[in-house]
């Protein structure tokens, strides 16, 4: 990883009054005036660049099941993180088709052609099954020298705007990470816990044992289409 992005996450409660300036997480991330930050309520999905698409998704997951077998696949723990997101996925292609995107993405501008992506890319992946939508509500951080590019969109300036924009009760606990002042951009990666999302977003070790349980009864070969059908995933958790 970057230099630039080894910063610790620091957590921040959604308050009545605002943060004063010297401990708001948004003012931080301008590195005093080196970086700023958009809003942009509707963003094509077509302009913003994947790290890893959905197909790129499931062509992972079986070439290491065809190669390392079921077992060998579970028992590398450097892919629970991934294995636990195809259990996501499956579950937020259907809950976006019911309530929308709930929170906004974190995108950033370095200077090139498309946007890229550090918050809500597995949002974005969901999407390749839902058509209908094309725009999605975004920030976009980015450096002092492309503002110009941003003219037309509202600056946020402080983290009572950035929680308004979010439209979190009071209490909210967000967390975020900034980059330092040399970064391309100032603000690396945000999240905040949502009733709306709770019920989709499962630990980490859960998603893995759901997924092992499952493959192990069904002979399945991962395509974009499996995503578009819900599993019944309580049938796969443990009783334990």
């Amino acid at each position: 990883m970057n230099e630039y992005y080894n910063n610790p996450i620091k957590t921040y409660t959604h308050t009545v009054l605002p943060y004063p300036a010297d401990t708001d997480p948004i003012v931080a991330s301008t590195h005093n005036g080196t970086h700023c930050l958009f809003w942009d309520p509707g963003i094509h999905k077509a302009r913003i660049q994947y790290k890893q698409s959905l197909q790129d998704v499931c062509d992972w997951a079986n070439i290491w099941i065809k190669e390392h077998g079921i077992d060998g696949f579970f028992s590398d723990n450097r892919n629970w993180y991934e294995i636990a997101n195809i259990v996501k996925l499956n579950m937020w292609v259907a809950d976006i088709r019911t309530q929308g995107i709930i929170k906004p993405m974190m995108l950033y501008y370095d200077g090139n052609q498309k946007f890229g992506i550090n918050n809500g890319e597995s949002r974005l992946r969901a999407l390749t099954c839902i058509s209908e939508i094309t725009m999605l509500e975004s920030f976009i951080s980015t450096h002092v020298k492309y503002a110009e590019n941003f003219k037309h969109l509202p600056q946020i300036e402080n983290f009572d705007q950035f929680t308004e924009i979010c439209k979190t009760p009071i209490g909210t606990e967000y967390m975020f990470t900034t980059t330092d002042k040399d970064a391309p951009y100032g603000i690396f990666w945000y999240e905040y816990d949502s009733e709306y999302t709770r019920a989709v977003t499962p630990g980490e070790s859960d998603c893995v044992n759901m997924l092992k349980r499952y493959l192990d009864t069904s002979n399945i070969k991962f395509d974009i289409e499996w995503f578009n059908n819900l599993v019944d995933w309580s049938t796969y958790r443990s009783n334990s």
